[in-house]
């Protein structure tokens, strides 16, 4: 096998720039309840188009549901190279504080190609999973992985 046609790097983006691109790709600001509901269907349904399932995450005594994570992506337009993919790592988990399910952006990636690339939601899917368990993210730190359980779904 040849070299990759393509490179997954970590975005210029922060996580929470990348979730709102991929969740609003026209700009148009999101309402509250795409972001919150008792329901994790509700929020499901209003996950983008190209949005795929990735994994999912128990740990028993921080909630008593599981967590799911989800990819999406989006096209960025502003940089110079001739192809870039923004891919955003969020996750639907229960907050029993407030006694709902909330959307939260978790990690992010970006893929540059010098041309165009079918989607690569599970190749960025796998590198932003392996950076966020082995390093941390804004979802919790390595050794939190290290005391649920992680399933991949891809």
């Amino acid at each position: 096998m040849g070299e990759e046609a393509y490179q997954i790097n970590v975005c210029v983006h922060d996580e929470v720039v990348a979730f709102a691109g991929a969740m609003n790709p026209k700009g148009e600001l999101a309402c509250e309840d795409e972001m919150y509901s008792p329901e994790r269907y509700k929020l499901e349904s209003r996950n983008p188009e190209d949005t795929i399932p990735v994994a999912t995450f128990f740990y028993e005594k921080y909630s008593p549901k599981k967590a799911y994570f989800y990819v999406a992506s989006f096209t960025e337009t502003q940089w110079k190279e001739s192809h870039m993919e923004v891919y955003s790592l969020f996750a639907i988990w229960w907050d029993k504080e407030w006694n709902h399910w909330e959307k939260v952006p978790e990690y992010c990636c970006s893929v540059i190609s010098e041309q165009p690339q079918p989607p690569l939601h599970k190749e960025a899917a796998n590198w932003m999973l392996k950076n966020m368990t082995t390093k941390g993210s804004g979802f919790a730190d390595v050794d939190y992985f290290l005391k649920g359980k992680l399933e991949l779904l891809i």
